[in-house]
C-alpha cells in the first residue's frame, strides 16, 4: 500500500514525504483483527460493499456522485468518483456548501494530501482512499478513526432515517 507521493521529482523528498505519511497512519488501527485497520483494503472494500448502498443517493457533481446516511447514531456524507472515496462527518453545510467542499475532497485525493480537518473550509471530512484498478493498490489520503469507523466495523448498521440533512429542508439539491 502506498500512502503518499508519486514516482516522479527527488527521491529524497519522495522518501521523506512518503516516512512521514506512513508514520502518520500507522496508529490508525483497530484491533479486532479482521480488516478492521483503516488503511486496510478490506476496510475499504467493507465500505464500498456495507455502507454506500445504504446511503442515500443526493446528487450527481462533475466530480462525482454525493451520497448521505443520515441517523441519531451518525451523519455522513460519501463522495464516489471512479475508484475514489471521500467520507465527511454532517454538519449542517448548504447545499452549495458540500457541493464545493466535495470538489476540494476529490482535490486532495488527487494530489494526495490531506485536507485541513474541522474547518469551514474543508468541512469534516474523516477517510479518502483510491483504489488502483489496475494494480488493486490502495491508498490512503487521510483516515481518521471516530464513531462512523465504529459504526462500519459493527456487524449490524444503524438504519437510515435521513437522506438528506435535516438542515436542508428549506434548501433545494440544486443549491
Amino acid at each position: 500500500m502506498r500512502f503518499a507521493g508519486n514516482r516522479r521529482g527527488n527521491p529524497t523528498l519522495r522518501f521523506m514525504i512518503d516516512q512521514s505519511a506512513r508514520r502518520r497512519m500507522s496508529w490508525i488501527r483497530d484491533d479486532d483483527g479482521g480488516g478492521g485497520r483503516l488503511g486496510d483494503p478490506r476496510f475499504f472494500q467493507r465500505l464500498q460493499h456495507a455502507l454506500l448502498p445504504r446511503m442515500a443517493y443526493v446528487a450527481d457533481t462533475p466530480e462525482g456522485r454525493l451520497h448521505y446516511f443520515g441517523s441519531r447514531a451518525m451523519s455522513v456524507w460519501a463522495l464516489v468518483s471512479g475508484h475514489a472515496l471521500a467520507l465527511a462527518y454532517e454538519h449542517a453545510e448548504s447545499p452549495s456548501q458540500i457541493r464545493e467542499r466535495a470538489r476540494r475532497w476529490l482535490g486532495c485525493l488527487a494530489s494526495r494530501t490531506a485536507p485541513g480537518l474541522a474547518s469551514p473550509h474543508w468541512g469534516h471530512p474523516v477517510y479518502g482512499a483510491k483504489l488502483d484498478p489496475h494494480s488493486g493498490e490502495l491508498d490512503v489520503v487521510w483516515a481518521f478513526p471516530g464513531e462512523w469507523a465504529d459504526h462500519v466495523l459493527a456487524t449490524d448498521l444503524p438504519a437510515r432515517e435521513w437522506d438528506t440533512p435535516q438542515s436542508w429542508a428549506d434548501a433545494t439539491v440544486a443549491g
